[in-house]
């Protein structure tokens, strides 16, 4: 949406947000702060992006690359997805203990 201007901008992230949605905005001037700080997340552009961009953002590219952006929501998610097969392990493990716990206790009729 480089082409709107920066009013519109502040408007349809708030619309998205509005809806529900998770919005992330990517910018490097001044008048990309708004939008940057309505945001769910805000990018700005570390190089060529103003301090303004730079203290309205979330997060800040240091080398100005979108890629950076992939590979980031990559990390993100990859531990994302190992937290929580920890957690679900986690509850597993101690769920089976707590019931072996409470059987034993009842079928011996003393704490294990």
């Amino acid at each position: 949406f480089t082409w709107l201007k920066f009013y519109k901008i502040y408007l349809l992230v708030s619309a998205l947000k509005e809806l529900g949605n998770v919005v992330a905005v990517t910018g490097d001037g001044t008048n990309d702060a708004p939008a940057l700080k309505k945001a769910d997340v805000g990018f700005a552009m570390g190089i060529q992006g103003t301090e303004v961009a730079r203290e309205a953002a979330d997060i800040v590219l240091l080398d100005d690359n979108f890629a950076s952006i992939v590979r980031a929501i990559m990390w993100g998610r990859n531990i994302y997805d190992n937290i929580r097969r920890f957690l679900q392990f986690q509850l597993t493990v101690n769920i089976v203990a707590l019931i072996s716990a409470f059987v034993g206790a009842c079928v011996l009729n003393e704490s294990p």
